[in-house]
């Protein structure tokens, strides 16, 4: 539920104009932290605002006025423009990475990907991450969790917005790094300032914000770098990136399925769901607690759900279970596993059900390279959310559950081993770590993703979705409104009840003055 104000002061503007006309009063003002401030403030309402989700992913007004407070800024340090004339003992202090980010995670996400990328031993050995901790929340006991010794860790101070563009410049002006690898949220306004083209010989922007507004996203002086091919795709044919460049993601290769390991061999499938509940309990047509009972029902068989879900989304599931007949032991949950590569090969998983409404690309990686047949599905909402460019070419996706309950009640062991198959050439072709070295080796000539497949949209859907979205957002404003003047009438009686007390006291204390001594 969105809860974003829509005022000139918190985040939403009537144009881009209007926008850029705020921006411009407040850095002309010599208020470059407002400014920061409010350029953060927009991209987070829109990133948070589910309509422009997969519709809204860049500007160019936006990243122009971050370059123009970063090179101001820069400015007032001094260039910095040395990189060919450096003298030895400077050259050898140059770093030759640095990853600049907003913080880091414990799990998954573009930590994962940094990972990945410093693997491949393509950024030289003097690599630093840096992180402009744009919100006062990085741990820095994760970088040294997550690289160990492999990496020089740097923090931007906890401060404002402002003096953490001052730090991270300075930092940059005096590593001079070779190659500045941007890998900033959404909306992080320091790492996109700071990114001046003077302060590294190659700046790379890898575009993981990809189906949100992301600011950077349009920076001409960067190697754009797109990781699926949804992203790819977009960002040429829509975005207009003239020449955005694929770095795959990859996967450990941990093996494929043994040829030991039957198909169908209980006689039933059994079929597997992966993701956390923001994959599955979205605002959406299908509910993933209502198709998974069905599919079921359909196929006799178990699924397997590997990671957390809401209490209320498993109650439904054990629901629709009791309604359908079905034993509750064939749904297992299993909320957490170390690998869901080897999760998928110890559950004996005979195809697996791509999260909806929300794929997941780096989890299709590892059920291709595993060797499991995957079924996906082609959301009404954009490639982005079924994620089915990533799969094999004969993968299928399902449209609204019928298709999907049908096309199980089809699979034969044959059609599964062949599957299997081509998953797993689909990864050794696309996903190893020897195709992402060999993409960066290449630089801007790296091979083009894979094509991408025909999307089966459905605007009509897609706008009623959003009139109750926003109706739901109205009717939650309206009660917050409702709720705050209740509180302000509520104060206001408070304050004149306290009033009559502090009088009668007053009063009180007059007529013991007044009254007879004894």
């Amino acid at each position: 539920m969105s809860t974003l104000a829509v005022s000139s002061d918190d985040a939403f503007y009537p144009t881009i104009e209007a926008l850029a006309a705020e921006l411009d009063r407040a850095w002309h003002s010599g208020d470059a932290e407002g400014a920061l401030l409010k350029v953060q403030a927009f991209v987070q309402a829109c990133i948070l605002d589910r309509r422009s989700v997969a519709r809204v992913f860049a500007d160019p007004m936006l990243d122009g006025f971050c370059q123009l407070v970063g090179r101001s800024f820069l400015a007032e340090l001094g260039d910095g423009e040395v990189h060919s004339e450096d003298t030895d003992v400077a050259d050898e202090a140059r770093a030759d990475c640095v990853v600049l980010a907003t913080e880091l995670y414990r799990t998954g996400g573009h930590t994962a990907v940094i990972v990945d990328l410093l693997e491949t031993q393509r950024f030289g050995p003097r690599t630093v991450v840096m992180l402009t901790d744009a919100f006062n929340k990085a741990d820095p006991a994760i970088i040294e969790e997550r690289f160990g010794a492999s990496v020089t860790a740097e923090i931007a101070p906890a401060g404002g917005l402002a003096d953490k563009l001052r730090w991270t410049l300075r930092r940059l002006l005096a590593l001079r790094p070779r190659k500045l690898v941007l890998m900033n949220h959404h909306h992080d306004p320091v790492a996109i300032a700071a990114a001046q083209p003077s302060l590294a010989d190659q700046t790379v922007f890898y575009h993981h914000g990809d189906h949100q507004l992301c600011l950077g996203v349009t920076l001409s002086h960067t190697l754009h770098i797109d990781p699926h091919p949804m992203g790819f795709h977009n960002c040429h044919d829509v975005v207009g990136i003239e020449h955005p460049v694929y770095w795959p993601l990859v996967a450990q290769d941990l093996g494929t399925r043994s040829t030991a390991t039957a198909f169908l061999a209980e006689g039933r499938l059994r079929t597997c769901s992966s993701g956390s509940h923001n994959k599955f309990e979205g605002s959406y047509k299908y509910a993933y607690a209502d198709v998974m009972p069905r599919v079921m029902e359909r196929t006799g068989g178990t699924h397997v759900h590997i990671g957390p879900l809401s209490d209320a989304t498993l109650q439904r599931i054990r629901d629709n279970l009791s309604a359908c007949a079905i034993p509750q032991e064939r749904f297992v949950h299993v909320p957490w596993v170390a690998s869901i590569w080897k999760a998928l090969h110890d559950h004996r998983i005979d195809v697996y059900l791509s999260s909806f409404p929300l794929g997941g690309a780096k989890t299709a990686i590892e059920a291709m390279g595993a060797g499991v047949p995957i079924i996906g599905h082609n959301s009404y909402i954009s490639p982005f959310y079924g994620a089915g460019d990533m799969y094999y070419p004969s993968a299928f996706l399902w449209t609204d559950p019928d298709q999907l309950i049908e096309h199980l009640g089809g699979l034969t062991v044959a059609q599964l081993a062949r599957e299997s198959l081509e998953a797993r050439q689909h990864f050794e072709r696309f996903h190893t770590a020897e195709v992402l070295a060999d993409a960066i080796d290449a630089g801007a000539d790296a091979p083009p993703a894979p094509a991408k497949r025909q999307h089966a949209a459905n605007p009509l859907q897609l706008f009623l979705d959003d009139v109750h979205y926003a109706l739901d957002d109205h009717l939650t404003a309206a009660q917050v409104k409702r709720r705050e003047r209740q509180v302000t009438v509520r104060a206001a009686e408070m304050a004149a009840l306290n009033r009559a007390r502090e009088l009668e006291i007053v009063e009180l204390a007059r007529l013991a003055s007044e009254a007879p001594q004894a």
